[in-house]
């Protein structure tokens, strides 16, 4: 019921593609961050990536657990792994705009924690 008719291989694959789709997602992300802003860390930080985006991350899974769960409800076909993938991106990218547009998910204490990873890493 929490899953729908999914046995447990089919959530293992699904959830491989689904990790495909955050991926490409978050690689075009982190590609087209701007360097020279104050915003973030001139070098790259998992750090940094990982305690700016935890709260948009926790949404992503909600919202793909929702997309998931209720797909075939809704749009009356069999799930595949191609709609795994896009699930993916879309989950992720509906998370992100709701960071960009919910102050409480967004990062409130971003400066501090980019000075913070600055002064951890300097530029060289």
């Amino acid at each position: 019921m929490l899953f729908g008719d999914f046995t447990s291989v089919q959530l293992f694959g699904y959830l491989w593609f689904f990790i495909i789709g955050y991926i490409i997602y978050g690689l075009t992300e982190v590609s087209g961050r701007d360097v020279q802003s104050t915003a973030t860390p001139v070098k790259f930080s998992w750090k940094f990536w990982f305690l700016d985006n935890w709260r948009r991350y926790v949404t992503t899974l909600l919202c793909t657990y929702i997309l998931f769960r209720f797909y075939t409800e809704v749009n009356g076909t069999a799930f595949t792994y191609f709609d795994a993938v896009t699930l993916g991106l879309v989950g992720d990218g509906i998370a992100a705009t709701v960071k960009k547009r919910i102050a409480s998910i967004s990062a409130d204490k971003r400066p501090a924690l980019t000075a913070q990873i600055n002064q951890e890493n300097p530029p060289a």
